[in-house]
């Protein structure tokens, strides 16, 4: 499309989806304004082309990022505590996370909760994830049947929303003893249905094997179960008995940090790759 206006010619061109459109305007010649139609469909056409061109820039930085992170894939730790909250252990733990600015997610058994509403608060206003670990922890009846499991999501659920808000919105939960057995696949199926999301670990650093281990002893378990993986859920648990785990938090901490891993908390949006 070529307009013409007077005699003397200078000409602009525009590109879109390879095809150019050369639009020839007089020096000097005041544009009539945005209600002229020409002016609209210059005005179109440009901002087709800038949008075009940058969703060809954006595709272009999305394969990049792709790319490189396939050859180097960045390193994400999520800490997660099992069985709490405790007096002695959640404490310590929440101190030293406030200390290295970590957010952590906890996965909390409602009756343990119930002996100790405060800690919770603590954890949840130190912007904590908090995690639904069932109310009673009781294998022989949460395994019994998906209703048995899912009445205890439910109860501490509201258990957490009467103590730290309605607002409480998380879904995410962790079976007792992970999620790993066939058995357990109805019970999965219920909870995906009710739109929770369940988490296990890919790491840990032992405290669930014994609580006599010494502080070196966890930190090494988990310095081995981490290494060559690029992201790790490590399972550690904030119960009284393991108070060696919180002692032992900081050193593991800093191993983390020195192997170059950043911190998140686990919520619906987690994705292993």
């Amino acid at each position: 499309m070529v307009g013409f206006l007077g005699t003397k010619l200078t000409k602009i061109n525009f590109f879109h989806e390879d095809i150019a459109f050369a639009i020839s305007l007089t020096d000097g010649q005041k544009i009539m304004g945005e209600r002229d139609p020409l002016n609209k469909e210059i005005n179109r056409r440009i901002g087709e082309e800038k949008q075009r061109k940058l969703e060809i820039e954006r595709k272009k930085i999305e394969e990049a990022e792709r790319i490189e992170n396939k050859k180097n894939p960045k390193k994400i730790a999520y800490l997660t505590f099992d069985d709490g909250p405790s007096a002695k252990s959640t404490p310590i733990i929440l101190d030293v996370l406030k200390k290295y600015d970590i957010k952590a997610t906890f996965f909390i058994v409602g009756n343990m909760v119930a002996k100790d509403p405060d800690m919770l608060k603590r954890i949840y206003n130190d912007g904590h994830q908090i995690g639904n670990h069932t109310y009673s922890h009781n294998y022989n009846h949460i395994y019994k049947n998906p209703k048995n499991f899912m009445d205890e999501i439910y109860k501490t659920e509201n258990l957490i929303k009467s103590i730290v808000g309605e607002e409480f919105d998380s879904k995410v939960i962790r079976f007792p003893g992970g999620s790993f057995e066939k058995k357990k696949d109805p019970i999965k199926k219920a909870l995906i249905e009710s739109g929770y999301r369940y988490f296990d670990w890919n790491a840990l650093n032992g405290d669930a094997e014994g609580s006599k281990f010494s502080e070196n002893y966890l930190v090494n378990r988990l310095k081995e179960t981490v290494k060559g993986k690029s992201k790790v859920v490590i399972l550690m648990h904030d119960t009284d008995p393991k108070i060696t785990t919180a002692k032992s938090l900081e050193k593991s901490i800093k191993f983390l940090l020195d192997e170059g891993y950043e911190f998140q908390i686990l919520d619906e949006n987690f994705k292993w790759e």
